[in-house]
């Protein structure tokens, strides 16, 4: 088995640290065999705020990974995504959807309607919206990221529970609807281990949304969404017996935006 970790941020986002190399030593120290970065694509100076990447870094960003694949070549396969906030901003240029250097993009929704919902500074909103309206706003805005088919997997499905809110709507039928919707298109789904040191305490997906992934045969990954060196691989024998509880038997990675697989 191939170890995958595909989701991985640097210093450029504003609120991770470590340098590359960093990350990339404890990847192989985790044995992980295959290593993406996926860094926060740049998003408009009114909601960029230290946590993604400037515009003018993406070159930068891009040469920094490319380099890093020359490197380590023959101990370690580096992988280039960027994670992207849909809906989408000029401030990533379309340009890069088509870009042959890129291994992937992972598609993400950070933001309802320009509110930061899994930010900590702006948690308290919650208490001022009905739950059930924010859960549909959010799936909406992820069957939309779906549809575009701009996207290679989609980031943390459920990120909505970041902070233990949950709603009391039955959501099952939307999930499965974007569910057939990724396996059409072939777009992956990663577990990320990283929601098991938020306030949820739990990985996203929950397992009653990786059983309707499995279901509707969505392609499955692994991501640690790390914004620090030790925070590489978290987790990832639990996720691993997941993913394997689930039924799957084996993981995706993407090299120029064709996926592969690696068996369990």
């Amino acid at each position: 088995m191939k170890l995958v970790n595909l989701h991985n941020h640097t210093s450029l986002c504003g609120h991770a640290r470590g340098t590359m190399d960093e990350y990339i030593i404890s990847a192989r120290e985790k044995g992980i065999a295959v290593m993406g970065f996926s860094d926060h694509a740049p998003l408009p100076s009114h909601l960029r705020n230290g946590i993604t990447m400037e515009p003018e870094q993406t070159e930068e960003y891009i040469a920094l990974v490319e380099n890093k694949k020359i490197e380590f070549d023959g101990s370690m396969e580096i992988l280039l995504g960027f994670e992207v906030d849909f809906p989408l901003h000029d401030s990533f240029p379309q340009k890069y959807f088509t870009d042959a250097r890129i291994d992937y993009l992972i598609g993400s929704c950070h933001f309802i309607d320009d509110w930061p919902f899994d930010h900590d500074d702006y948690v308290h909103e919650f208490d001022s919206r009905d739950i059930n309206d924010v859960y549909t706003r959010y799936f909406e805005i992820i069957g939309d990221l779906v549809g575009s088919r701009l996207f290679d997997m989609v980031g943390h499905f459920d990120l909505v529970k970041k902070f233990g809110h949950r709603a009391t709507k039955d959501f099952s039928a939307t999930i499965d609807r974007i569910a057939g919707m990724m396996s059409s298109l072939d777009i992956a789904a990663e577990i990320n281990t990283s929601g098991l040191i938020k306030p949820v305490k739990e990985m996203y997906p929950s397992d009653d949304i990786l059983k309707i992934f499995f279901d509707n045969n969505v392609p499955i990954t692994l991501g640690s969404d790390s914004h620090s060196p030790e925070h590489v691989g978290y987790m990832f024998d639990a996720a691993l017996e997941k993913i394997k509880k689930a039924g799957y038997t084996s993981l995706s990675f993407f090299r120029k935006r064709k996926r592969y697989t690696t068996p369990l």
